[in-house]
């Protein structure tokens, strides 16, 4: 049902984007540097460089890509190479080199990788459709892959994410109808995953178990859309991608503890002089994001096989119990009728111990993932 939702949705998403008549005016892609001289390897699947080669790209960064690097194409989802015959057919083989290699070591973000890999094929000659196909490919159903830390830029999370192989078609379909720009293609694909609210991101890890989620920023009200969704993690990357969530959500929480502090409280004394609903509404919906988000972000703790990730389960239960009586407390500021000033007064007492029932358990949290996640 899903499925056949988003495709319906990408189709007739085509009649909002303009069919350009006019041909595009030449643009700077970047060039190639050196001679791309290889010899295959294991019946021609893989390709070893004898010569080093690289691509600088339109801002002037260089790509290099060292002697005896192997590639074999496997950073372009296969389900696409029908349409160029293979990733190291005619034009594509530069940029698809240039892409395997990054692609492998992610010492770039996953968009500016595929990014350079259509600018290196149009630098090569690859006309702009079958360029902004491969680009749409790589950029839904290639690799992606997040910082483990933020400060340890070599320890990194790597997989797939969600593919919807109805998406294929409506994909093709939008760009060979309408020519888009990147930016309209990195908008409709944004699209793909369909992810909006915390209950469609439970629902898309529940049909997809092997899949893990990626938390960024739990407090934002965009934290459910960037959410990254990879599949086909290995052991260890599931398991790095718990201790990431769990230290992400104990950051994120203090930090909604703070805001709490210096926003919310002096919020409801506003209330109690002038009450109104709409003060509440975005505490509502922060409330229950956060409260859903955290659910989801146990469930990668609990999947990996390691007793200290499952001591976790009573601490964060506990958690649970706070923020969803904290959500409950909030929910009739904006549904019942509104309170009195006294009434409000209580509301604040009640939510006060809230707050500090909160705090004190992720003082516990914190000091266990401190010790026992390094």
């Amino acid at each position: 049902m899903l499925k056949r939702f988003i495709f319906a949705l990408l189709v007739a998403s085509l009649a909002f984007f303009r069919n350009p008549l006019l041909l595009e005016a030449q643009e700077n892609f970047g060039a190639f540097q050196g001679e791309l001289i290889v010899k295959a390897l294991d019946g021609g699947r893989k390709l070893e460089l004898t010569l080093p080669y690289s691509f600088v790209d339109r801002s002037g960064k260089l790509w290099a890509v060292p002697t005896g690097t192997i590639v074999d194409g496997a950073s372009i989802p296969q389900a696409f190479w029908s349409i160029i015959g293979g990733p190291f057919a005619d034009k594509y083989r530069d940029a698809s080199v240039i892409h395997d290699h990054f692609c492998d070591r992610k010492t770039d973000s996953w968009e500016n990788v595929h990014q350079v890999f259509y600018d290196g094929m149009r630098a090569k000659g690859v006309g702009p459709i079958k360029a902004k196909i491969m680009y749409a490919a790589v950029y839904n159903f290639g690799p992606r892959w997040a910082e483990v830390n933020a400060n340890e830029t070599g320890k990194l999370i790597s997989g797939q994410p969600i593919l919807l192989n109805d998406a294929k078609e409506a994909i093709l379909r939008f760009i060979t109808d309408n020519d888009p720009s990147i930016e309209e293609i990195k908008k409709l694909s944004a699209q793909l995953s369909g992810v909006e609210t915390i209950e469609q991101l439970e629902k898309a890890l529940f049909d997809n178990a092997k899949c893990t989620p990626i938390i960024n920023d739990v407090t934002s009200e965009s934290a459910v859309k960037r959410t990254l969704i990879l599949c086909g993690l290995s052991e260890t990357s599931k398991k790095n991608a718990a201790i990431r969530n769990m230290k992400t959500l104990v950051t994120q929480l203090q930090e909604l503890l703070h805001t709490q502090s210096v926003s919310l409280l002096p919020a409801v004394s506003d209330y109690i002089r002038t009450p109104t609903s709409e003060k509440w509404g975005k505490v509502v919906a922060s409330s229950r994001n956060v409260y859903g988000l955290i659910k989801v972000g146990i469930r990668t703790v609990l999947d990996v096989d390691d007793e200290r990730a499952k001591a976790i389960a009573p601490s964060l239960e506990d958690i649970f119990g706070v923020l969803g009586a904290r959500s409950q407390m909030i929910s009739p500021i904006l549904s019942g009728p509104p309170m009195t000033a006294d009434e409000m007064r209580a509301w604040a007492s009640r939510y006060g111990e809230l707050v500090r029932r909160l705090q004190a358990r992720l003082r516990e949290l914190e000091r266990y993932v401190s010790a026992n996640f390094q």
